[in-house]
């Protein structure tokens, strides 16, 4: 493991190096085994959080095919279970910044992350291109989790 990471637990540490290497692949499917099935995602866009491991992955799944250039380039541990990762990337002609704050279980399962994003046209820009394509079907899975 890189030297960066060393205080993470060594289950994290084994997922945090799987998550750095998924996303700027674009291969979220990679992504699966390391989501706890009851992860909780903070999206810089919208209020309530998204829950659950199917609906993150779809999230995810359309930022990886907006986002274009994705690098990490920075990484900050706060512990043996919290770490988080700035990235930068682009769509299109707008460059963006933007922090993975992550939190992992005692198996290193990502139970919690939360996405920070700068600046607010590049931010705009992305929700709206992930909205289009996954707004509805999140609301479904919001409203089938959530009967009530």
């Amino acid at each position: 493991m890189s030297n960066d990471t060393y205080a993470l637990a060594a289950t994290a540490q084994q997922t945090f190096a799987a998550w750095r290497r998924a996303l700027p692949s674009g291969n979220v499917t990679l992504l699966r085994p390391l989501l706890a099935e009851n992860v909780t995602f903070y999206s810089p866009v919208i209020q309530s959080p998204i829950q659950g491991r199917e609906a993150a992955l779809l999230v995810l799944t359309a930022v990886a095919a907006v986002l274009e250039n994705l690098r990490y380039r920075r990484t900050f541990v706060g512990g043996p279970q919290d770490a988080a990762l700035e990235f930068t990337a682009q769509n299109g002609r707008v460059q963006l910044t933007g922090i993975d704050l992550i939190r992992f279980d005692a198996e290193g399962q990502v139970v919690e992350f939360e996405v920070m994003m700068r600046p607010l046209m590049a931010l705009s820009a992305i929700a709206e291109l992930v909205g289009s394509r996954v707004g509805l079907q999140l609301l479904e899975m919001k409203l089938k989790s959530d009967p009530g």
